[in-house]
């Protein structure tokens, strides 16, 4: 969601103002009198609200140390780890608490539509136009967290200014300033200001190498070849191709992810760089084409189409226009690559939506029918 709303604001040269939420042990602090109140205006039956207080409010707890078990304690607030009804409960209780603090706020709207926060579980990201708007959630949002019993970590809060200028953002939380920066890991991915994904693909990389190397003595044994082949793909792969269906990739990018493509192989048939051995022969020794592009669209198209399936708000941000915001023309240089120009190259985008309607279409289109082939060598 936040890659491409970073990519709609960049093709209309829109200033975009985010902050990163990290609240202080947000699952451990649910006040469970509030969250009766919520459950009752929500509409609970009166018989599940009493299953569920008598779940939470009439439970004791005990620590076991050195085979022993201390006396029994009762627990004032939080949700129970491992029961199934935890990850709901917060889930209301957290969409309680935003929506009370943040109605009426923000001046960031797609398609007529205010986007003001994007969460998940107890990440926060808010998104404002204006710095004193962005100023004023938070001091909202911290006032009414207070009374939900929740407390924001102002060390691990991080603001950000999304793009097109200069200025940082000044953000105030308890007298202190909020850490401005330039990029930001959230749920694994690098988010930057120029919102390219270069950095975040050599940091997959690098994990990904390292990754191969504590397993080196595996993937180099004398195990069957399509065996390690499928070790590699499955362990290796995996860890370059996190998030990989919301890339938009660059010709700088293929080329980093071919050439790690070529190491991996290299690297399984101890090739090394002073064998002058080119990449042709190394295929042809695993069997293999090169194949690391076509898994990244196939996966992309896999996206796409379950997005424009569906009717949501990540939909709506692809195809929506952002209020305030006229296209760029006539800028210097090459159009910026968007996330869907390797799915739609020489055709309109209401012919891949049509495509997507129909699953069987989609996944044809977005690259070629691969099968492994499988080569022989003279002798």
């Amino acid at each position: 969601m936040l890659r491409i709303i970073s990519e709609r604001t960049l093709e209309i040269d829109e200033e975009l103002c985010v902050c990163f939420i990290d609240w202080q042990k947000t699952f451990d602090r649910v006040n469970w009198t509030k969250l009766m109140q919520i459950l009752k205006g929500t509409g609970i039956d009166w018989r599940e609200r009493r299953f569920i207080s008598n779940l939470y409010m009439a439970q004791d707890v005990k620590v076991r140390l050195n085979r022993e078990e201390t006396r029994s304690l009762k627990t004032g607030r939080g949700v129970r780890q491992g029961c199934c009804l935890s990850t709901i409960l917060f889930n209301l209780y957290s969409e309680c608490h935003t929506k009370e603090a943040l109605e009426g706020f923000g001046d960031f709207k797609i398609g007529g539509k205010i986007i003001h926060i994007v969460k998940y579980a107890d990440e926060l990201v808010l998104l404002a136009k204006e710095e004193k708007v962005l100023q004023d959630m938070i001091g909202k949002l911290i006032e009414i967290g207070k009374c939900y019993g929740v407390e924001m970590n102002v060390e691990k809060n991080k603001s950000n200014e999304n793009f097109n200028t200069t200025i940082p953002v000044k953000i105030m939380i308890d007298q202190k300033h909020l850490e401005n920066v330039e990029s930001f890991k959230y749920l694994g991915s690098i988010l930057t200001n120029d919102g390219r994904r270069t950095c975040e693909i050599k940091c997959t990389i690098a994990m990904a190498k390292t990754a191969f190397n504590k397993k080196r003595a595996l993937f180099t044994s004398t195990l069957d070849l399509e065996l390690r082949k499928k070790l590699v793909k499955c362990y290796i792969w995996s860890i370059v191709l996190y998030g990989a269906e919301t890339w938009k990739l660059r010709a700088v990018d293929q080329k980093q992810l071919k050439s790690f493509e070529m190491w991996c192989w290299r690297t399984m048939e101890k090739n090394s760089w002073s064998d002058h051995v080119r990449n042709e022969e190394v295929l042809l020794r695993v069997k293999e084409q090169r194949n690391i592009l076509y898994e990244i669209s196939k996966w992309k198209a896999n996206h796409i189409g379950h997005i424009l399936r569906r009717t949501c708000l990540l939909q709506s941000v692809i195809e929506e226009k952002i209020k305030g915001g006229t296209q760029v023309t006539g800028r210097r240089g090459r159009r910026r690559r968007k996330l869907l120009d390797n799915l739609n190259e020489n055709r309109e985008y209401s012919h891949l939506r049509e495509e997507a309607l129909d699953f069987t279409m989609l996944r044809p289109r977005c690259g070629r029918d691969f099968v492994p082939v499988v080569r022989q060598t003279t002798k």
